[in-house]
């Protein structure tokens, strides 16, 4: 072995220095850089509002991908069907949130995460007998655009024989009907009649949630996130299990209702409608 001289000291160690740190780059963006994320979600309260960038949905899925940090996430905000079109066809989403299995989104589907909780709703003081959806035959009805096709055999039955029955392309509206009294009852999303009853409009008149009856006529309903990459999905699906079998999920769900006001939230039904 040559001796290594005073002189050339610096020479043989700037060569290994070198060849370390060229080392070092090659593994650096695999461990360093996380990969970007464009996610696809709607924008309606108060599952996704875009200003702020807040909403029940939005905090469910930064919880989901505060387990993986290697991905940086970015949320686009566009309607449900384009929504649909990008997931299936197009190259702007990763992923998009809130799809149904009945979408037919040819894509692959997470593990079942975003909640919908279908129920109708009286006024306390009108002491309405509503325990199964016939009885609503007997009321005055605002539900929800397409609720007479979602919701079921008997709910069809009894909404095309109720000559009191109305849809409502806007949620919000079905509350103030039945804040107003124009509608004995409202049908519709749980969590979206608790943001629509804190809407100031309504505190203003001083309107409360503990005037309201909620009917929980049907079980929940839930909805994935759609993904292209299906290793991608089979990540968060880790994730999402392990949010539900610590409890995660159901906290947020549960802190979303005691923000809103819910000391004890209503039993549902099993299974799915």
């Amino acid at each position: 072995m040559p001796k290594i001289t005073q002189q050339a000291l610096p020479l043989y160690f700037l060569k290994g220095v070198i060849v370390a740190c060229s080392i070092a780059l090659l593994y650096l963006p695999l461990h360093s850089q996380a990969r970007e994320l464009q996610i696809g979600v709607g924008n309606f309260e108060p599952f996704f509002e875009e200003k702020d960038e807040r909403g029940l949905f939005m905090e469910l899925t930064r919880e989901i991908f505060s387990l993986l940090p290697q991905y940086n996430i970015s949320f686009v905000f566009m309607s449900n069907h384009r929504l649909l079109f990008e997931i299936r066809e197009g190259n702007k989403l990763d992923v998009a949130c809130n799809i149904f299995a009945r979408s037919e989104s040819n894509a692959f589907l997470s593990l079942p995460v975003y909640r919908y909780k279908d129920v109708a709703i009286s006024k306390r003081n009108d002491k309405l007998s509503i325990t199964s959806i016939s009885d609503l035959g007997n009321y005055s009805i605002a539900a929800y655009q397409g609720a007479k096709k979602l919701l079921g055999h008997d709910f069809e039955a009894m909404a095309s024989s109720n000559r009191y029955y109305s849809e409502h392309a806007l949620p919000s509206d079905t509350t103030m009907r039945l804040v107003s009294g124009e509608s004995e009852v409202r049908i519709g999303d749980y969590y979206i009649f608790l943001n629509d009853i804190e809407h100031r409009r309504h505190k203003q008149r001083g309107v409360k949630l503990s005037d309201y009856e909620i009917h929980p006529l049907w079980p929940m309903v839930f909805s994935h996130m759609a993904f292209k990459d299906e290793n991608l999905r089979d990540e968060v699906n880790e994730a999402i299990q392990i949010l539900l079998d610590n409890g995660s999920i159901d906290q947020i769900y549960r802190r979303f209702e005691l923000e809103h006001g819910v000391d004890q939230p209503p039993n549902f039904p099993t299974g799915r409608h």
